[in-house]
């Protein structure tokens, strides 16, 4: 495949969870992304990858004063014109860059659940209507943006995937990149996120 990818580093205290993201990717495409923190993304001219992958993170974006401090990168998320998909905090970042809000929840979801798909989209292909991904959150994207329809839901949060209308700007609040011999939806749905540039 051979696909030239920007991975978006949004870890602040722990970098070493974003090598698992990076293995995967690089095992799907056949080469090894290109890694930035989130601070240096809005320098890097995004129309020299082929995809942007957003990976998961620790800030706490339901605090305006958080927000404020992502707000190059979000202006920047907004207007890329590559495939984009958006992971937990990745996730959460579109919806900022598309108008939306972030909110926390009342308890913390860490582990493998249920996640119902409601409407077939490319990046769920292959899978059946109930997956089961490893979620590792406290926050969501509140309710869906305009401009964007939604493609999987959960009895825990409402907005568990999204994708915009008209540009392949994809959003899982899940880890597609955490699954286990027994528990491979995830796999199937990173991988067939990178065959949608085909």
């Amino acid at each position: 495949m051979l696909k030239k990818t920007l991975l978006v580093n949004n870890y602040l205290r722990n970098s070493t969870r974003i090598n698992r993201l990076n293995q995967e990717i690089t095992r799907i495409t056949g080469r090894e992304p290109q890694l930035v923190r989130i601070t240096e993304a809005p320098q890097v001219n995004s129309d020299e990858f082929d995809a942007v992958i957003l990976s998961g993170g620790d800030a706490p974006l339901n605090q305006p004063e958080v927000v404020a401090d992502y707000k190059e990168a979000t202006d920047w998320l907004s207007r890329i014109q590559r495939p984009i998909l958006g992971i937990c905090l990745g996730h959460q970042l579109l919806g900022l860059a598309y108008e939306g809000r972030i909110a926390r929840l009342g308890e913390r979801f860490e582990g493998f659940y249920d996640v119902e798909v409601v409407e077939q989209d490319e990046l769920f292909t292959g899978l059946p209507k109930r997956i089961r991904v490893y979620k590792s959150n406290v926050r969501v994207v509140a309710r869906l943006m305009s401009g964007f329809k939604l493609l999987a839901r959960s009895s825990e949060y409402e907005v568990e995937s999204f994708r915009h209308l008209e540009k392949s700007v994809f959003g899982v609040q899940f880890h597609p990149e955490n699954y286990t011999d027994t528990d491979r939806d995830g796999l199937k749905i990173l991988e067939n996120f990178f065959h949608t540039l085909n």
